[in-house]
């Protein structure tokens, strides 16, 4: 059955390459494709499972929370008390399976949510089991980082050769050219590099503490270079924060590595390579236009006080007190807000499909126990990771798992205050890279250590950097 196992596997490699490459997943045709993928992976690995009456590596804590958000979800569409129509603005009434108990006030919008959210929680569990693999844990760091490198490429082309829309996508009014690289939105862009360049400086690191050749480690050099500098010729200003605070912890975790590994000559050949690599994104960010995000910084103070995401954040807490311990239903957030904006001392203009703070978002969708379980299983697996690499099993880990599993955490703590002021955990593509990092750290504590150095077959592998 490995041929289930590995095609599993490699599916869901595609479908990381496809999640940012399809619009970031951000259109309703670029959803579909990366759910079909993402069902085949898991349709694959429960059969393999089932066949080899394997038992797959990820802790019970996780299997808990899964299933009882799974429930959570689908007991909101069951027992769903609309459908809303979004021409005439009002919801048709459904036939509740228990009128007295709660349910999704938009029975469709939940149905293709909790459709998306079983497949995302399934790649959890799936990468947890994945992750054990040693061999696989190793090929999926190179395919992110890849992915990393190809987006990054694109944005800064685009930047540099003034393009006015996506390549092969016609020019919108300049309002809305808000674009970069495949992403319509670039606060969207941003979140994703922020999520994919730690892992890139990880691989950089990699290919000079280990024996490389001078080819891998150019490529990898010139990756990580690409994929931070791509960040700030973005302009999101957060994304761009954000990046120079993950900069530090990455200096901390990555630096004493690089210095203890490298010889006193090779010390002075570095030193001279940061500056090399510090020119290079000075020329990029000239030929990327850096100007363009400098002057956003420069009338933060104009249009922070304006913002009105402020006021959509301020209508959304109206609705708090009928949230109750479940929410409005997955998904429903677009439907609800109208109703709770319009009746708001100082309403927010325009339609709002999502509330620039994930957070609140996910508390009037899930309600309390749902936004509360969904924190437990984000921030929940960065505390299994951190404290199974503080453990002293993680002596017998191989370098590549010690090496990874800090930027992975490091990277969800990104993320995670990205979400305060946008919505990134909305987005198909991020999800996804999201999920794949939280089974990486869920799946850090059920025993990839111990197994790690056997392949499929139980031979000894003798690759063991």
């Amino acid at each position: 059955m490995h041929l289930m196992r590995d095609g599993a596997r490699w599916i869901f490699v595609v479908a990381l390459f496809c999640a940012p490459w399809a619009y970031g997943g951000t259109t309703a045709a670029s959803i579909t494709m990366i759910n079909w993928l993402l069902l085949a992976t898991l349709v694959l690995w429960i059969v393999e499972l089932l066949i080899n009456c394997r038992k797959p590596g990820f802790p019970r804590a996780l299997l808990f929370l899964v299933f009882v958000l799974l429930a959570i979800g689908g007991w909101m569409v069951l027992n769903a008390s609309s459908i809303g129509d979004s021409e005439f603005n009002a919801f048709a009434p459904l036939e509740k399976i228990s009128p007295h108990l709660t349910g999704s006030i938009d029975y469709a919008i939940s149905v293709a949510w909790m459709i998306r959210a079983a497949l995302l929680l399934g790649v959890i569990l799936f990468v947890g089991d994945l992750s054990q693999d040693d061999h696989w844990f190793l090929r999926l760091w190179v395919a992110i980082g890849i992915v990393a490198g190809s987006l990054a490429f694109l944005g800064l082309l685009q930047k540099a050769t003034g393009a006015e829309m996506i390549f092969w996508q016609p020019a919108l009014e300049p309002e809305f050219n808000t674009f970069f690289a495949t992403y319509y939105y670039h606060a969207n862009a941003g979140a994703f590099l922020n999520l994919v360049w730690p892992l890139t400086a990880g691989l950089a690191v990699r290919a000079f503490i280990t024996p490389s050749n001078t080819g891998v480690r150019s490529l990898w050099v010139t990756i990580f270079v690409l994929t931070l500098a791509s960040v700030f010729a973005n302009t999101s200003r957060m994304a761009q924060l954000i990046a120079v605070l993950l900069f530090i912890p990455l200096a901390f975790q990555l630096g004493p590595r690089v210095v203890r590994r490298l010889s006193h000559v090779e010390k002075n050949i570095a030193l001279a390579g940061a500056g090399a690599i510090f020119l290079a994104l000075v020329a990029v960010g000239q030929a990327s236009h850096l100007e363009q995000p400098i002057t956003r910084w420069q009338s933060l103070s104009e249009n922070i006080s304006t913002d009105a995401r402020w006021r959509a954040a301020a209508a959304a807490v109206r609705a708090f007190p009928e949230v109750g311990l479940f929410g409005f239903g997955p998904g429903t957030f677009r439907v609800v807000f109208p109703f709770y904006n319009k009746v708001s001392s100082a309403p927010a203009a325009g339609f709002w499909r999502f509330l620039h703070e994930d957070y609140l978002q996910t508390a009037l969708e899930w309600g309390w126990l749902g936004g509360a379980l969904w924190a437990a299983l984000f921030f929940g697996g960065m505390v299994v990771a951190v404290r199974h690499y503080r453990s002293p099993d993680v002596r017998s880990w191989f370098p590549r798992r010690r090496l990874l599993l800090p930027l992975v955490v490091i990277a969800l703590a990104g993320v995670a205050l990205h979400a305060l002021v946008d919505f990134p955990l909305q987005i198909a593509s991020i999800q996804l890279y999201v999920a794949t990092y939280l089974g990486l750290c869920w799946g850090s504590g059920a025993g990839g250590e111990r197994r790690s150095a056997y392949g499929p077959a139980g031979g000894q592998i003798t690759n063991n950097k």
